[in-house]
C-alpha cells in the first residue's frame, strides 16, 4: 500500500503531467508499481493530513563542528575565556567560520554569568586620566602592570614592571604622556594613597604629603588626587581595563618571560 507522502507527491506530479518513467527514477520505484497504484486508484484516495508524519531534517555539518571539542576543553580548563580569545584560537587552528555561530555555541556550552551593570561617568577630552597598578603572579615571579586610562576616550597605556616603586611610577607616567601625546589636566590614583602621602615617624606615623611626587606633578602640570571616597559601580575607567588585561590578555595564555609581556 502506498504511504500518504508518496500518494500526495504522485497525485501532484501526475496532475502536472510528469511522466511515470520520470517519477519512477525520482522515487526509485519501478514503473509497473506506479502503474499498478494508478490502476488501483491509490493516487485518487483522500489523504488524511493527520496520518502524515515528517521526520526532522538531518543536521548538515557546520564549519564549527570540528572545533567544538577544542572549545569545550578550553572552557572546561578556563571557564571565563572570552569569545574573542576563543575565536582567535580556533581561527589559528583552521576555523574559517564567523563569530556569530561561535558565540551561540559558547552560550549553549556555558551559562552566562550575571554581571551587575556599571553606571559610567564621563569627563571632557584631555581632562582626566586614571592610574592603577595590577599585580600578576607568573611562573618566573611577580610582575606589576601599570595602567593609565584616559577618561574620555578610554585609550589605555600599559607596561609591566618588576617592582612597584616611585621611580617605576614616574618612568611609566612619562612614557604614557609620550604615548598619549599630552598630559591630562588631572590624574586620579585608584587605591594608591602611598603615592600622594607617606608615613613619617617624625609625625607619629601620620600621613604627610609626598613632596617628591608633588614636584613631579608640578613639573608636568597635572593635578593629582586619590580616588576616595568612591562608589565602585560608578567608576568604570580603570577596573574594566584591568579586567581586560587579566581575562582577555593573560588568562589561559602561557608566557615564556618578560619579553612576551612587552610584545
Amino acid at each position: 500500500m502506498i504511504d500518504p507522502e508518496r500518494r500526495v507527491l504522485l497525485k501532484h506530479s501526475l496532475e502536472k503531467g510528469v511522466p511515470v518513467a520520470v517519477l519512477a527514477r525520482r522515487l526509485k520505484i519501478g514503473r509497473r508499481t506506479i502503474q499498478r497504484w494508478i490502476a488501483a486508484g491509490e493516487t485518487d484516495r483522500d489523504v488524511n493530513i493527520a496520518d502524515i508524519r515528517y521526520t526532522p531534517r538531518p543536521e548538515r555539518p557546520g564549519k564549527l563542528d570540528a572545533y567544538k571539542p577544542l572549545i569545550e576543553e578550553r572552557l572546561t580548563q578556563y571557564p571565563e575565556l572570552s569569545a574573542v580569545r576563543l575565536y582567535a584560537e580556533v581561527h589559528a587552528a583552521g576555523y574559517t567560520g564567523g563569530m556569530s555561530q561561535l558565540r551561540a555555541f559558547i552560550r549553549r556550552t556555558r551559562p552566562a554569568s550575571m554581571v551587575e551593570p556599571a553606571v559610567r561617568f564621563e569627563t571632557a577630552p584631555g581632562h582626566q586620566g586614571q592610574v592603577d597598578f595590577a599585580e600578576f603572579r607568573l611562573p618566573w615571579g611577580k610582575r606589576h602592570a601599570l595602567l593609565v586610562v584616559l577618561g574620555y576616550s578610554r585609550l589605555l597605556w600599559l607596561r609591566f614592571y618588576e617592582r612597584q616603586t616611585m621611580q617605576t611610577l614616574f618612568t611609566g607616567l612619562e612614557e604614557s604622556f609620550a604615548f598619549f601625546g599630552g598630559v591630562p589636566h588631572e590624574l586620579v590614583f585608584d587605591q594608591m594613597k602611598a603615592v600622594i602621602t607617606r608615613d613619617d615617624r617624625a609625625h607619629s606615623g601620620r600621613p604627610v604629603e609626598n613632596m617628591e611626587f608633588l614636584r613631579f606633578a608640578a613639573h608636568w602640570g597635572f593635578k593629582a588626587r586619590a580616588c576616595r571616597p568612591y562608589r565602585a559601580q560608578t567608576k568604570g575607567k580603570v577596573e574594566r581595563p584591568i579586567r581586560y588585561v587579566r581575562w582577555s590578555f593573560a588568562y589561559g595564555r602561557e608566557f615564556l618571560g618578560d619579553g612576551d609581556l612587552a610584545e
